[in-house]
């Protein structure tokens, strides 16, 4: 009788960590879809960033430009 109750109790254990893997597996999957999101938006944000970023810089060389040529005009 002994073994019959390890063996239930093994098979208590197994199901129980069966449905703690699932649900673990459930959040992180949750954790990843979300991560993942997220990870879309600041990679779109970053290239909108970066599009201004070289505008800026190619408006500060232009105004750079026209103001060396304007002091040696005047």
């Amino acid at each position: 009788m002994v073994e019959g109750d390890d063996d239930s109790s093994i098979s208590s254990s197994v199901s129980s960590c069966a449905s703690l893997s699932a649900e673990n597996y459930n959040q992180l999957l949750q954790a990843f879809k979300e991560t993942h999101e997220e990870v879309n938006r600041l990679a779109l944000s970053n290239n909108r960033l970066k599009g201004l970023n070289n505008w800026l810089e190619n408006r500060v060389k232009t105004l750079e430009e026209e103001l060396e040529k304007s002091k040696i005009d005047f």
